[in-house]
């Protein structure tokens, strides 16, 4: 699964996540109060493509009767599911009672899972934290009062909202709830290849993992998970023509459908991590940052691709030193 991300995972993100073999995807988080007031930008962003199916929509609040309401209004919207977020650490999130901040409230928490149930005709699921910090872990709770109160699946990442995105996730924690529950159990955090899935699923015994921060510029990495999961072997990493194609088409999609200038300024983090380690990237992240059009970009996409496939040849014959110093002079 797709991992949400506020800001990243959008509906063009999520399109070519599952283009990518993504089996599901979740909105970005939308909150619920913003909902239940009409705001334009909000009902924008829980809009999504039938080619991103299935999809859930993650609303988050701390406001049981709003939260319900919300889900009402996303449940017209017809997804598959609706997804709590009870594990934002951001600060503006959590400064409004909702995301990671109900892991110090578990009642409250539990009164918002009952009233989103009831509110809806769709599964709904949630997805935590470990706990507010070290000394307050509380996942396991977390998910035994998601079953107690009908929530279909439960999202592990097992942080503390005090860890943000730091240190290591404590992956025995899934397993602690995966043995809590019978409700499926989904795993998040560290999972930056084929490899850590497989020992994610192995170690924790999980139904489903969740991708996130390793798929940004890397939709691929859900094809190579199924596959290596399927059959022990690793599929090559994308070549270049894949990653330049690929990138233009998901700026093509912004462009169309924010116009030029914005749909551009959206894409210029997105586009940097198509190129991420390759040979001069950091010569054209520089020059990207500063390209005012679609054309500008094609061009020096094209010519960077055109480069990175000279240095191959000349690697192919066996130069000793293939020289780097071209790559984004032009």
């Amino acid at each position: 699964m797709l991992a949400p991300a506020a800001g990243i995972t959008d509906s063009i993100t999520r399109q070519i996540a599952r283009k990518g073999g993504a089996d599901a995807v979740v909105t970005e988080l939308l909150s619920s109060e913003a909902l239940i007031r009409n705001c334009p930008k909000t009902r924008e962003m829980m809009g999504f493509d039938e080619s991103e199916r299935p999809i859930g929509i993650q609303l988050f609040g701390a406001d049981p009767e709003n939260m319900a309401e919300s889900a009402r209004i996303a449940a017209s919207y017809n997804p598959e599911f609706i997804d709590l977020n009870f594990g934002c650490p951001a600060r503006k999130v959590v400064g409004k009672n909702g995301g990671a901040s109900l892991l110090q409230n578990l009642p409250l928490m539990e009164k918002i899972i009952s009233k989103v149930v009831n509110a809806v005709n769709l599964p709904v699921t949630v997805k935590c934290r470990s706990g507010w910090d070290e000394n307050s872990i509380v996942a396991v709770e977390v998910a035994k009062i998601s079953e107690t109160n009908g929530v279909s699946a439960v999202c592990l990442h097992p942080r503390t909202r005090k860890q943000g995105f730091t240190g290591i996730a404590d992956w025995s924690l899934i397993r602690k709830v995966k043995k809590a529950v019978n409700i499926p159990v989904i795993g998040s955090g560290d999972i930056d290849s084929p490899q850590k899935a497989k020992q994610m699923f192995d170690q924790t015994e999980c139904d489903a993992v969740m991708i996130c921060r390793a798929s940004f510029g890397n939709p691929w990495i859900f094809k190579q998970t199924k596959h290596f999961l399927e059959t022990g072997d690793l599929i090559p990493e994308p070549d270049i023509d894949i990653r330049i194609s690929t990138a233009l088409e998901h700026l093509h999609k912004s462009i169309r459908k924010h116009g030029e200038w914005y749909g551009l300024i959206r894409m210029r983090s997105k586009l940097c991590w198509y190129i991420k380690g390759l040979p001069g990237s950091s010569k054209i992240r520089s020059k990207l940052v500063l390209l005012p059009t679609e054309e500008d970009v094609i061009n020096l996409f094209n010519d960077y691709r055109g480069q990175l496939k000279e240095i191959d040849y000349e690697t192919r014959g066996h130069q000793e030193n293939p020289s780097e110093s071209k790559i984004g002079k032009n």
